[in-house]
């Protein structure tokens, strides 16, 4: 069980990761204030921050081996 909620972290990562990527280069203009700017760099850094704490999250929840 806690394997599988550690892939689902992972996963979530990897989402949040693309998420900041398409912030970034201006691909996605979901939630913004200007929609005519380049680039949205506070988005990205935020779902970057996200994809980063659920691989810390993942890393807690995945079975420990000994």
């Amino acid at each position: 069980m806690r394997d599988r909620l550690a892939v689902f972290l992972v996963i979530l990562a990897v989402a949040f990761a693309v998420i900041a990527g398409l912030y970034y280069e201006g691909v996605l203009q979901i939630a913004v204030s200007d929609t005519h700017a380049a680039h949205h760099t506070t988005h990205a850094i935020l779902f970057g921050v996200l994809a980063v704490v659920s691989l810390i999250a993942a890393n807690f929840a995945r079975e420990k081996t000994v």
